[in-house]
């Protein structure tokens, strides 16, 4: 195998390259599928949204339209259940982040404005503690924090009364409840920080709420979205008010995500297709260039079985040398943090990566190893 180091070398860096790609895009692909079949923690499927365009309109006029759409909403039998919120809705394009403390431990949160009746529009789940409700002001202002904040903040201990807050002021907030991950894009995000704030209307400096969810009865007639429309618009005067199904968002949101997975995974086939070509050729060029050798090899006794295995021991040995360099640099992954994923995830994207490659170089290696043991002891010797 030395004495063929320069041929060797190329089909070893192949390997090599085609594990890592094969490694990165695995890791995306092994991620997606956990975050597709974990909880989202909510329920989307009866769910619509009002955005609301103020246009400008200062913000004591705003809350004062708000508290006139209320009745308007609540006398729609269509209606189970709705909540005015900050704009970052679910499967929405908004996203509001903050940085909290916890002594002097800081975790990057998104954080949400939100009526006391999000919680059950949305049929959150609550772990322990209790929800938001009406008169949740003053100091320390009460919040509910999602499961995975409580555990890196308060890891095997209850969240319930910590004090946390902004840089400003680290304790100006106190935990009330705690409820399970909530994941504002739903199966194609990872589990992430969540608090939420009670949206206080009497407060003329906080921020006015953007959307209206509401959770609409099973089998309700198609009519009410226009109906309802139209009494929202007569109060709303210039605002623009547009209606939009859930459901419909989380599809549109799905095609942004996956879109750049899908893409990756045909560029990856790609490649491991031509590697697979490249593999092939050179294995058989390696072959035709040792007819000689095989052919002694036969002529002394040796067996199609050993031939054909000792080629294909060959390959595996480079194919293993390959890998191990490429393992070498995987395992810099966690250690790094290069893509934020769990250890776990890292792990099963190695041995998966492994398997292929070596299932891989055996296919490869399998036609050429066969043919080179059917040659002929006096047809090899001629080509020496």
């Amino acid at each position: 195998m030395w004495h063929r180091k320069g041929r060797n070398f190329l089909l070893l860096t192949e390997i090599f390259f085609s594990f890592l790609v094969l490694f990165i895009t695995g890791t995306l692909i092994i991620e997606g599928l956990r975050d597709y079949y974990t909880p989202v923690g909510f329920d989307y499927s009866d769910l619509y949204e009002i955005d609301m365009s103020r246009h400008g309109e200062g913000k004591a006029s705003s809350l004062a339209k708000l508290q006139q759409l209320r009745p308007i909403l609540a006398s729609t039998p269509e209606i189970s259940s709705y909540s005015f919120s900050s704009s970052n809705t679910p499967f929405s394009y908004s996203t509001m982040n903050v940085d909290m403390y916890y002594e002097e431990k800081m975790e990057l949160s998104h954080f949400y404005r939100v009526d006391p009746s999000y919680f059950e529009t949305l049929d959150l789940e609550l772990l322990e503690g209790r929800w938001l409700q009406k008169g949740d002001v003053g100091s320390p202002e009460p919040v509910v924090i999602n499961q995975t904040l409580a555990e890196r903040y308060f890891p095997q201990q209850s969240a319930l009364g910590k004090r946390i807050g902004q840089f400003n002021d680290k304790n100006n907030m106190q935990v009330v409840g705690v409820i399970r991950n909530y994941r504002q894009d739903g199966e194609f995000q990872a589990a992430d920080n969540a608090l939420f704030r009670f949206h206080n209307e009497q407060d003329t400096t906080s921020e006015v709420p953007g959307k209206i969810l509401l959770e609409i009865k099973a089998g309700a007639d198609p009519a009410w979205q226009q109906q309802l429309m139209e009494r929202l618009n007569k109060v709303a005067g210039n605002w623009t008010l547009e209606l939009a199904v859930v459901t419909h968002m989380r599809k549109a949101k799905a095609k942004m995500k996956l879109i750049p997975l899908i893409a990756l995974s045909i560029v990856c086939g790609f490649l491991v297709f031509n590697v697979a070509l490249g593999l092939f050729g050179v294995l058989w060029y390696n072959i035709s260039k040792r007819y000689a050798e095989i052919g002694i090899r036969r002529a002394f006794g040796a067996t199609e079985s050993s031939i054909r295995w000792q080629m294909l021991g060959e390959v595996m040995v480079l194919a293993t040398l390959g890998l191990v360099l490429g393992v070498l640099l995987a395992v810099q992954f966690p250690l790094l943090g290069v893509m934020n994923v769990t250890t776990s995830i890292y792990a099963i994207s190695i041995a998966t990566s492994l398997l292929l490659i070596y299932l891989l170089v055996a296919l490869c290696a399998w036609y050429p190893s066969k043919q080179a043991a059917q040659i002929e002891p006096a047809l090899a010797l001629h080509y020496e």
